[in-house]
């Protein structure tokens, strides 16, 4: 009896993933890499669109324009040492076949009080924003957690957008986890997580470290400064 046909695997899709990195002498090194376009990845990407403006020792500046080794300064009152700076291209519907597309959020003036922000601001699909409320404290334990923007999505003041032409996203790691200010809002910088490791293939591990050549394991992203919540969690506290 003739063998039977191995059925051919599906192969991932990919992405190119742009990386500028503090290295071990405090020099600036920058590397693409090739890697899967799943959503642990994505996530460590996409938190700022082009042209968000953040607060950082030297002024504002957009995010585009800044370089690892400046110092932010954070919601929780310090200045911080970005260490590493990563950025993908979002991609409008169809633009490229079996990519999928992400929405942005757009927070618009004002939406969360006066100068909250000011102007609107665009955040890419994997942004968390510090959520100071003791409603939080049900779900994290605690009166601040980091919450999914899009969880805040209402179709007024707070709107998911499809980009209709390729946008650049970015996000930030910090020499200490802590929250990014950005037109009057606080959004979390990258953290894998504390539990990212648990379960994780080792191959995927393997490829994940390698978007971040100035660590080594999880753990070097240390601990995190707030806890998080889930769209579900933001739902139930504001309808508590």
């Amino acid at each position: 009896m003739p063998a039977e046909p191995r059925r051919p695997t599906a192969t991932p899709m990919t992405r190119r993933y742009e990386i500028s990195y503090l290295d071990g002498d405090g020099l600036i090194e920058s590397v693409t890499r090739i890697a899967p376009a799943i959503p642990k990845f994505e996530e460590a990407f996409s938190a700022l669109a082009r042209g968000t403006v953040i607060a950082t020792t030297d002024g504002p500046a957009a995010i585009e324009d800044v370089v690892p080794g400046m110092k932010v300064i954070t919601a929780e009152g310090r200045s911080e040492t970005i260490t590493w700076i990563g950025s993908m291209t979002l991609f409008p519907p169809r633009a490229m076949a079996g990519m999928t597309s992400s929405t942005l959020t757009r927070i618009t003036a004002d939406a969360f009080g006066v100068g909250r922000p000011m102007p609107d601001l665009v955040l890419g699909p994997w942004a968390r924003l510090l959520m100071r409320d003791a409603r939080c404290r049900l779900a994290s334990g605690m009166n601040s957690a980091y919450a999914p923007a899009r969880s805040f999505t209402d179709g007024l003041s707070i709107i998911e957008v499809t980009p209709v032409a390729p946008v650049t996203v970015y996000h930030l790691v910090l020499e200490h986890h802590g929250s990014i200010r950005a037109a009057g809002i606080e959004i979390e910088s990258y953290h894998p997580g504390s539990r990212m490791g648990d379960g994780f293939d080792p191959r995927l591990t393997q490829v994940f470290l390698s978007l971040f050549p100035h660590l080594r394991s999880f753990g070097e992203f240390g601990s995190m400064k707030h806890p998080r919540m889930s769209a579900a969690d933001v739902e139930a506290a504001l309808e508590g």
